[in-house]
């Protein structure tokens, strides 16, 4: 195990802040999908997430550590953000390979981690035009120095972080035109990853029950959030199927999400999670390196036995 250093600098954005207030609202949350999307695109995380995740194999098990991990680290309460930043580095810490074209990757280089707090920055102020509130200059202005402090906690040294917004956007842009990709990630969390419903494991009967109300209810929802939310250019330099129909219903979606906020007191529209952290519940740790390892050996005997069952029929 490599060792990581615990971060020092930076701070979390906070209770109050921009970034806390639009990624804990439920009302933004099916917008907020594309952001792990967007993030999968870079050719480093798409490959690193189809050799170490368990996002086929168990993607509820994956959105939900995920959702507490952010959670964590957006919370400005006691030692949460810092432990988990210290955390997420000594989980990435080991995470390194070679990419298809054979270049080394590092989940660790600057370049690649930041991508999570990118893609939060960009996906924030994207979400916000949809939603009907646009940020002004000096809301952004105050946006960028919380990404600023949340690349810091996260390790991210200054010098790799542009001095404004619109140096941060000639960035971005440049790397989702001629770096991101559209990978088997990609593919999955678009495509069939977004088709499957969540499976029961303790009520199975019930199964089916919610197969039909995934397809009737959840899937058409996200599978128009999933391409809609995403930046326009990544949709754009991939040709990713977008008709004025899809448009006319993302943004017929965008209105429901704006009248859902505008009849729901905010307080009753809290991601739960958020509510547990600030409550001092800290929930599930990060998935080790071992642990997915286990988990994706018990997939494959599982596959086994189901093949196997089919032959024998």
């Amino acid at each position: 195990m490599a060792a990581v250093k615990a971060v020092p600098r930076g701070r979390a954005p906070g209770r109050g802040s921009i970034m806390w207030d639009t990624l804990t609202d439920l009302a933004h949350f099916p917008l907020m999908l594309p952001i792990a999307t967007m993030q999968s695109a870079l050719p480093a995380v798409g490959t690193a997430v189809n050799r170490y995740g368990i996002y086929k194999s168990d993607p509820q098990a994956r959105g939900r550590r995920t959702n507490w991990s952010m959670i964590r680290f957006l919370y400005d309460g006691g030692d949460f953000a810092q432990r988990e930043a210290t955390d997420l580095r000594s989980l990435h810490a080991n995470i390194k390979g070679t990419l298809d074209d054979g270049s080394k990757y590092y989940a660790l280089d600057p370049k690649t981690f930041r991508i999570v707090p990118d893609t939060f920055l960009d996906g924030v102020i994207r979400i916000r035009e949809d939603m009907g509130k646009p940020l002004s200059t000096r809301e952004k202005a105050v946006l960028y120095e919380e990404y600023t402090q949340l690349c810091l906690l996260l390790g991210i040294p200054q010098r790799h972080i542009e001095p404004t917004l619109k140096d941060f956007y000639a960035y971005y842009e440049d790397l989702i035109l001629n770096t991101m990709t559209y990978n088997d990630t990609v593919k999955f969390l678009t495509s069939r990853g977004i088709e499957l419903p969540a499976r029961l494991k303790h009520v199975k009967s019930a199964q089916p029950l919610a197969d039909k109300l995934h397809r009737k209810l959840v899937y058409p929802t996200m599978r128009v959030a999933a391409i809609g939310a995403l930046h326009p250019l990544y949709r754009q330099r991939f040709d990713l199927p977008w008709s004025d129909r899809d448009q006319a219903a993302y943004e017929k979606l965008c209105k429901r999400l704006r009248g859902y906020a505008r009849a729901v007191p905010r307080v009753l529209r809290y991601n739960p999670v958020a509510l547990l952290v600030m409550s001092g519940v800290r929930g599930p740790g990060l998935v080790t390196l071992e642990e997915l390892g286990r988990i994706e050996e018990k997939k494959k005997q599982y596959e086994a036995r189901k093949e196997r069952l089919i032959s024998n029929q």
